[in-house]
C-alpha cells in the first residue's frame, strides 16, 4: 500500500463524519448503553453509570390541600431532597367533575397562557416528548383520532375513554390496541410508579431536571405534579412519589426541563409554573359543561 494515499482518504472519511455530525435526526430513539432503553433524543442518555438505591425523603415543610374549584384543589409542599428542600406543585382532580382534553399543535405552538386562554381551561400541564419539529414522539389521541406511534414495552399513557373513565397504564404490561376506543390519551417516560403503588424507576443518572408528572392515586383522581427547581433525578422522584402520603397507584414522567410548565386558574387558589418554551403539546382540564 502506498503511504501517500493515506492522506486524501483520511480527508474524505474526515468530512464524511463532519457531515453525519451535522444532521440532528430528533425523532429517532437513542438507546441506553447499559438497559437497552430507546429514548426520544430530547432526553439526556447517560452513559457509564451503574443503578444504585435512589433516597428522597420526605417533606419537611407542607402544606394542606386547598379547594381551587369543583373537583380541582392544590398543595404546595417542600420535599428534601440530600441537602435540598424542593418546592413541588400538585394539583388533585376529580375526574367525574371536569373534561380532559389534549392539545397538540405542532407548527405553532402556544405558550401555556394561551393554552389556557384558547380552551377557557381550569388546569394546564405540558405534554410529553416532542421533537425539533414539535411533533409527538409517542401515540397521542386527540378527540378520539390517534396520533403518532405508541411506545412499545416502554413508559405509560394516561387515557379518557368515550364515557370519561380516566386510567393509568404501563405499556409494557397493557400495550396500545389501536382497535380500543379512546377519547383522549397521550404518553410519557419513564413509568415512575408501576400500577399497585411500587416504585417503577431505579436506574440513578444523576441528571437533576425540572420535573412534569401524571399520576392517578388509589381513590382514581388524577394528580398533576410539577417540580420548578432541578432537584429530582428520576430515580429519587419515582421512589419518593411511591412512598410518600399522596397513595399514588400509578405515574408517569412527561417532558420536564424547559418544557415544564403548569397553570392553575382559580381566584381562590391559583398556581403557576412557568415553561421556558412554547408547548405543541399539553393535557388541559376543562370544566365539566364547556
Amino acid at each position: 500500500m502506498a503511504p501517500h494515499r493515506s492522506i486524501p482518504n483520511l480527508v474524505i472519511l474526515l468530512g464524511l463524519l463532519l457531515t453525519a455530525c451535522s444532521t440532528k435526526p430528533h425523532a429517532d430513539p437513542v438507546v441506553f448503553p447499559d438497559l437497552g432503553m430507546p429514548l426520544p433524543t430530547l432526553m439526556p442518555s447517560p452513559t457509564g453509570m451503574a443503578p444504585i438505591a435512589a433516597t428522597a425523603t420526605p417533606l419537611s415543610q407542607d402544606g394542606a390541600w386547598q379547594t381551587a374549584a369543583a373537583g380541582i384543589e392544590l398543595r404546595r409542599m417542600r420535599v428534601a431532597v440530600g441537602n435540598i428542600q424542593a418546592p413541588l406543585s400538585l394539583v388533585r382532580i376529580d375526574p367525574s367533575q371536569v373534561r380532559f382534553v389534549v392539545g397538540y399543535q405542532p407548527y405553532t405552538p402556544p405558550t401555556l397562557g394561551q393554552w389556557a386562554a384558547q380552551h377557557n381551561a381550569l388546569v394546564v400541564i405540558n405534554g410529553g416528548f416532542f421533537d425539533a419539529n414539535g411533533h409527538s414522539v409517542s401515540l397521542l389521541v386527540q378527540a378520539g383520532e390517534a396520533i403518532g406511534s405508541s411506545y412499545v414495552e416502554r413508559g405509560g399513557m394516561f387515557a379518557v375513554t368515550p364515557s370519561g373513565a380516566v386510567l393509568l397504564r404501563a405499556l409494557s404490561d397493557t400495550p396500545y390496541d389501536p382497535a380500543e376506543p379512546l377519547a383522549e390519551a397521550l404518553q410519557g417516560w419513564p413509568l415512575l410508579v408501576r400500577p399497585g403503588g411500587t416504585p417503577a424507576y431505579d436506574y440513578e443518572d444523576g441528571q437533576r431536571a425540572r420535573r412534569s408528572v401524571i399520576a392517578l392515586d388509589r381513590s382514581g383522581r388524577v394528580l398533576l405534579i410539577a417540580s420548578a427547581s432541578s432537584a429530582f433525578t428520576l430515580a429519587e422522584l419515582s421512589h419518593w412519589l411511591a412512598n410518600s402520603d399522596l397513595e399514588l397507584d400509578a405515574a408517569v414522567n412527561l417532558d420536564g426541563g424547559a418544557s415544564t410548565g403548569l397553570l392553575l386558574r382559580s381566584p381562590n387558589a391559583p398556581e403557576r409554573i412557568e415553561p421556558f418554551v412554547a408547548l405543541p403539546i399539553v393535557l388541559m382540564v376543562l370544566p365539566k359543561d364547556s
